[in-house]
């Protein structure tokens, strides 16, 4: 039993608590006429305790016939008086027991006449007690579905204006991706642009470099060559110039030798003949081989001559041949440099190429994701404005069906009162205490839900977007 009365309690407690709200809302409107308890429970004991005219006419009835019961007792005993004590007496015991059975008959009936209109003010009351109930229900239930399609409402513009701030902050931060995507993509094309010119560059001065190179090669080796031939022209106009001091020393000597021997030949002529013959004959043999020895001394130069000249001749061709490797190795770089430079151009040509079209992909995916999506949005806020607009179709005919089949008078003045207020200004005519209710319940709601207790929960939230600051991009560095 314990348990039960505790449930109870608890239920009082939540639809206290979890019903303030439409209670709270239906007190705004019916205050000015609504009644307290205490005088709700004395005007239901007095209405249980008004007879029913069905009631209130068998009592007349039972009156009537107890006042004719009466009246033919007072006839009997005035014709009593006038016959004999014995009669008289027989008389009066029958009078009084009939008037006792219709005495008793009359209590029962007026017990059963009490009963049936206690019965009846009973079951008028539990009736009346339903409709109320019904009626409180009905206008708990309208202030429930008010209260519903206000929460609906305000979450549908809610989720409205939220799908509007995300849309909008989609489509920023789409466009800021595109733009640092496009800033990336312009950085990097003008970075590989620069490395390619700076390539080329290099190349280039490789290139200079390499001919300046084989040129200074080709100088030096030309200088070579010329100083080779020189220094050989130079040895070989040294060694004529030996042979010729040779030669010339050789005829000294021999034309000193030839007075020596013509001297010593007067000298010895007369001394001895065949001494002279034999000094001639050894001077002629001395002169046959230093002739011998002059004429292989101008072979020998004449072929260290020749030598040298094949040597400077084949070192030419060698130089030339060099010069010539190196002129077809230099052609060959640079034509090499230049295909290398034109296939690089070409790859970067095609890697722009290719850019642009993974560029104009991506940005005509993203354009038809955009546009699916903004016609999917579309469809989905078409579709709910039309399911909200179904149900307030559907919810105000409720209403007006309703409100077209009320006939109650408790709900007459419930809506005349509602009428009042409302052509009355609503609640600026109101009473402190409503005011104030309304704005307890009001702070209540708003702390409930996140907000303060001045703060206006029926206003719009307002949303506010910052710019994020984006760090420049230095190309340079």
């Amino acid at each position: 039993m314990s348990g039960m009365a505790q449930i109870c309690r608890a239920s009082q407690k939540i639809l206290r608590h979890g019903y303030i709200s439409a209670y709270g809302q239906r007190t705004m409107f019916t205050s000015a006429s609504r009644l307290g308890d205490n005088k709700k429970g004395q005007d239901m004991a007095s209405m249980a305790s008004k007879v029913d005219p069905r009631d209130a006419a068998a009592k007349k009835a039972a009156e009537e016939a107890t006042n004719k019961a009466l009246a033919a007792k007072k006839a009997r005993d005035a014709s009593e008086k006038s016959s004999g004590g014995a009669k008289k007496a027989a008389e009066d015991l029958a009078a009084k027991k009939a008037a006792e059975q219709a005495a008793a008959k009359k209590v029962e009936d007026q017990a059963a006449a009490i009963k049936a209109g206690e019965k009846a003010a009973a079951k008028k009351a539990s009736e009346q007690a339903a409709a109320k109930k019904a009626e409180e229900a009905a206008a708990k239930q309208a202030a429930e579905k008010a209260a519903a399609k206000r929460a609906a409402e305000k979450e549908t513009a809610k989720k409205a204006a939220e799908e509007s701030a995300a849309k909008k902050a989609a489509d920023k931060k789409a466009t800021e991706v595109a733009a640092a995507k496009k800033a990336e993509e312009e950085a990097a094309a003008k970075k590989a642009a620069e490395e390619v010119a700076a390539k080329k560059a290099a190349e280039q001065a490789a290139a200079k470099k390499a001919a300046e190179e084989a040129a200074a090669k080709k100088d030096a080796e030309v200088a070579a060559a010329k100083k080779t031939a020189e220094e050989a022209a130079a040895k070989k106009a040294a060694e004529e110039a030996a042979a010729k001091k040779a030669a010339k020393e050789e005829s000294a000597k021999k034309a000193a030798e030839e007075v020596a021997a013509k001297k010593a030949a007067e000298e010895a002529a007369a001394k001895k003949a065949a001494a002279a013959k034999k000094a001639a004959e050894e001077a002629a043999s001395k002169k046959a081989a230093e002739v011998a020895a002059v004429k292989k001394a101008a072979e020998e130069a004449a072929a260290k001559k020749a030598a040298e000249e094949v040597a400077a001749k084949k070192a030419a061709e060698q130089a030339a041949a060099k010069k010539a490797t190196d002129e077809a190795a230099a052609k060959k770089a640079l034509e090499q440099a230049a295909a290398k430079k034109a296939a690089e151009e070409a790859a970067a040509k095609k890697a722009a190429e290719e850019a642009a079209t993974k560029k104009a992909a991506e940005e005509a995916a993203a354009e038809k994701a955009a546009a699916i999506k903004a016609s999917e949005e579309a469809a989905s806020r078409k579709a709910a404005a039309k399911m909200a607009a179904e149900e307030a179709i559907a919810l105000k005919a409720a209403e007006e069906e309703a409100i077209k089949n009320m006939k109650d008078p408790i709900q007459s003045l419930f809506l005349s009162s509602i009428k009042s207020l409302e052509s009355s200004g609503g609640l600026e005519d109101a009473s402190p205490e409503v005011k104030a209710e309304l704005q307890a319940n009001l702070d209540r709601l708003a702390k409930q839900f996140g907000g303060s207790a001045a703060e206006d929960m029926t206003a719009f939230p307002s949303i506010q977007f910052e710019e994020p600051e984006i760090e420049p991009i230095n190309i340079s560095q």
